[in-house]
């Protein structure tokens, strides 16, 4: 394993007059404003994001646990199931005859 030397860079703090220009901060001001906003008026409605993230959870985890193919309850596969037993047994005692 190879020994590094520790890291020593003090880490400065995001500026994003360093990093944006004036047209992504606007943008980012409004888009900024709008989401506040959206927040506001979950809250006036009565609706936290811990609620309807938690909503929007278990809508998931219930579409994720429903079956793809719907079982058919009033047709069991019973009768199915005998007639391939009785196929393989067929074959079973022809294989065993002719192989002897």
């Amino acid at each position: 394993m190879a020994v590094v030397p520790k890291h020593t860079d003090s880490s400065t703090r995001y500026d994003p007059s360093q990093e944006l220009t004036a047209d992504q901060l606007h943008r980012f001001g409004r888009v900024a404003q709008k989401a506040q906003q959206r927040r506001d008026e979950r809250i006036e409605r009565g609706v936290t994001p811990q609620t309807e993230r938690a909503a929007r959870r278990a809508a998931l985890k219930d579409a994720a646990f429903r079956p793809i193919v719907s079982p058919k309850r009033d047709k069991p596969n019973t009768v199915r199931y005998a007639v391939w037993m009785l196929v393989v047994m067929v074959f079973s005692l022809w294989l065993m005859y002719m192989t002897r």
